[in-house]
């Protein structure tokens, strides 16, 4: 959505300076002021466009951080139910382990 507003805000931007610039170029003036004139047009072009980029460069850098911390987010989670399963399963096998050895104990106090 952001970069549609940008793109927007630069079409916008990118009109407004083509008809003042047409409007300059019909209008009747000496040509100092025309040229006066388009070079104050070309500097509000240019500071526009820096502008442009700037924000474009803050909105980069914000998706580039939020998707960063998803994924660190994502991996931290991962890692903790890894930890948790391992957890889970090595006490399983230790709870099967010692009900099979007090199988066998009985099975061997039997037979004594």
């Amino acid at each position: 959505m952001g970069n549609q507003k940008t793109n927007g805000t630069t079409w916008l931007v990118a009109g407004s300076l083509l008809g003042a610039g047409i409007a300059l170029l019909l209008a009747p003036q000496s040509g100092r002021k025309t040229r006066r004139d388009i070079l104050y047009l070309g500097k509000m072009a240019k500071n526009k466009s820096e502008q442009i980029q700037l924000e474009m460069g803050h909105a980069i850098n914000n998706l580039v951080e939020g998707i960063s911390e998803t994924v660190e987010d994502g991996i931290e989670r991962g890692r903790e139910w890894t930890d948790k399963t391992t957890q889970g399963v090595l006490q399983a096998l230790n709870t099967g382990k010692q009900y099979v050895q007090k199988e066998i104990e009985k099975v061997m106090h039997v037979r004594a």
